[in-house]
C-alpha cells in the first residue's frame, strides 16, 4: 500500500512538471517553424494550424485548446520512468504506459490538427514508438545498475561489483545499435524521393536524443569513464555516414559528439547537486 501510494504521488508530482513543458515544447516548435518559414508568414508567426483555427472558429480558442492537449501530452511522457519504481511488472507497466502515450499523442493531434495526412499521423507515430523503445532502453540499463546499488545498501545477496568498464559496455552496446544498425533500417522505410526519416529525423531528433540522454544516465553511474562515451558515438557515426550518406553527413560526427557531451556534463552535475 505505501509503495502504491508512493508511486501516485510520483506520477502527480511528474505530471505536474510535465503539463508547462509540454506546452511550452509544443509552442516552441511552432515558434522555430514560423521563424525559419520561407517565405516569411503574413500577420507574426501562427501558434496553431490554419486547419485547428478554422474548426474552432478562431486561434485564440484554438490556442487555449493546443494549450491544454499539449500539456496533457508533456503530462504523460514525463510520467515515462515511473514503472521502473514499480517492485514487479516493469515491462508490462511501460508497455501499458506507450499505450496511454500512444493514445494521448494521437488525439492531441486529431484534435488540434496536426496529421494533414494519414500517413504523417503513422509516421510520427513510428517516431514516438522507436524515441520511447531507445529511452526506455537507456533507462532500463541504468535501472539495473540501480537497483544492485540498493541491494547492496540493504545487506541484501548481490552480485559481484562490476568494474567501470562494464558498467559502461550496456551503454556502448546501445550507441552501436542506434548508429551502425538504426540508419540502414530507416533507410528501407525511407521515401525514396525525399528521405525524411534518415535525412531529417535521424540526425536531428533521434540521434542527439540518444546521445544525450544515454550520456546522461552513464555519467551518473560511472565517472570514471563516461568522457570517452562521446568519442565513441562521434566514431560510431562515421561508417554510416560514408557507406549510407555522403562527406556532406560528416555533420552527424559533431551532433553526436556535441550532444553526449552536453548529456554528460548535465548528469555528472545532476548527481553532484542531488547528493
Amino acid at each position: 500500500m505505501t509503495e502504491h501510494r508512493a508511486v501516485i504521488r510520483e506520477l502527480a508530482r511528474r505530471a505536474a512538471v510535465g503539463f508547462p513543458l509540454g506546452a511550452a515544447l509544443v509552442y516552441l516548435v511552432f515558434l522555430l517553424g514560423g521563424l525559419f518559414a520561407f517565405p516569411a508568414p503574413e500577420g507574426g508567426v501562427p501558434v496553431v494550424t490554419a486547419a485547428m483555427a478554422e474548426r474552432w472558429g478562431n486561434p485564440v480558442t484554438a490556442a487555449l485548446v493546443q494549450f491544454l492537449w499539449s500539456g496533457l501530452l508533456g503530462a504523460v511522457l514525463e510520467t515515462a520512468e515511473v514503472p521502473f519504481l514499480l517492485e514487479r511488472g516493469t515491462a508490462l507497466w511501460s508497455g501499458v504506459h506507450f499505450l496511454l502515450t500512444a493514445a494521448v499523442f494521437s488525439l492531441a493531434g486529431w484534435q488540434c490538427r496536426w496529421f494533414p495526412y494519414r500517413e504523417t499521423w503513422l509516421c510520427l507515430l513510428g517516431l514516438l514508438l522507436l524515441c520511447y523503445l531507445l529511452m526506455w532502453a537507456v533507462r532500463y540499463v541504468g535501472w539495473r545498475q540501480d537497483v544492485r546499488v540498493i541491494r547492496k545498501g540493504m545487506g541484501l545477496p548481490e552480485e559481484p561489483e562490476q568494474p567501470p568498464l562494464r558498467k559502461a559496455l550496456p551503454y556502448a552496446a546501445l550507441a552501436a545499435g542506434v548508429e551502425l544498425l538504426l540508419p540502414w533500417l530507416l533507410r528501407l522505410l525511407d521515401a525514396r524521393d525525399v528521405p525524411v526519416l534518415t535525412g531529417i529525423f535521424y540526425p536531428f531528433l533521434i540521434l542527439p536524443l540518444f546521445c544525450f540522454f544515454s550520456s546522461w544516465s552513464l555519467a551518473k553511474r560511472c565517472r570514471q569513464l563516461w568522457l570517452a562515451y562521446p568519442v565513441l558515438c562521434g566514431v560510431l557515426t562515421l561508417p554510416c555516414v560514408f557507406l549510407l550518406y555522403n562527406s556532406s553527413a560528416l555533420f552527424h560526427v559533431w551532433v553526436a559528439v556535441i550532444a553526449a557531451l552536453a548529456g554528460g556534463l548535465l548528469g555528472t552535475l545532476w548527481e553532484k547537486f542531488r547528493k
